[in-house]
């Protein structure tokens, strides 16, 4: 698909609406973090999705740079910020992950292998990004990230774990967008595939919130907290 762009006072700028939607994505994303902050107790849990939305926000922040001036941005410099871009991305994805899997296991061997097995995906995506420097890299990372975090939160809200059925709502949506993304499914070139995805990637970032902040007191009952009940 071709690249739209507009002219102003001798300004190019390209992909206005796929700029446009990022800028408000990472609006969104910086009020979650603020609320967090201000409003959650400090906690492991809490603090690791503080930094998936800060990260998430980073990210699209530098989209919204790459996608509204690449027919401006010299090309050492727009694939320079496109790779900060996607190792943005890939750091939010692992504090997702940090925050589930502190959420589905206790303190034991398990969770420690869990969380180094993240670290290491960390490393893995973020050196392929440096070395081929391909979104569709981050979107392998993130459908990994996604199927875990939504089985997870699944699990748990058989379990009636207040705020986890609205992280799964939110997980569906962020299916939803990898779908569109991968399949490029658009209405037009002026709101294309991406524009879409941004703009389900906006309510499903609210959903992840709420599911957050309903359980924002109640962390220490995790997925498996019926087992330790028993």
């Amino acid at each position: 698909m071709e690249i739209v762009s507009v002219s102003f006072s001798g300004i190019t700028f390209s992909e206005p609406a796929t700029s446009i939607t990022d800028i408000v994505l990472a609006t969104i994303c910086f009020i979650l973090v603020a609320r967090i902050k201000n409003n959650f107790n400090e906690s492991f849990f809490n603090n690791a999705w503080r930094l998936f939305f800060l990260f998430t926000g980073l990210s699209t922040s530098l989209g919204s740079i790459c996608h509204g001036f690449e027919l401006m941005l010299p090309s050492g410099i727009f694939n320079f910020l496109w790779m900060c871009m996607n190792i943005c991305s890939s750091i939010s994805v692992f504090f997702a992950l940090k925050a589930t899997i502190k959420f589905s296991r206790p303190e034991d061997t398990v969770h420690t292998l869990l969380q180094a097995l993240n670290i290491i995906s960390l490393f893995i995506f973020t050196g392929l990004t440096i070395i081929n420097n391909d979104f569709e890299i981050f979107k392998i990372h993130c459908a990994i990230a996604l199927s875990l975090i939504f089985i997870t939160h699944t699990i748990a809200t058989f379990k009636s774990h207040v705020g986890s059925g609205s992280i799964v709502l939110g997980m569906l949506l962020s299916f939803l967008t990898v779908f569109i993304h991968s399949n490029k499914i658009s209405i037009n070139a002026w709101f294309d595939y991406k524009d879409i995805s941004h703009v389900i990637m906006m309510f499903s970032l609210v959903l992840i919130y709420n599911g957050i902040y309903l359980m924002k007191e109640n962390t220490k009952l995790s997925v498996y907290r019926m087992r330790v009940q028993e």
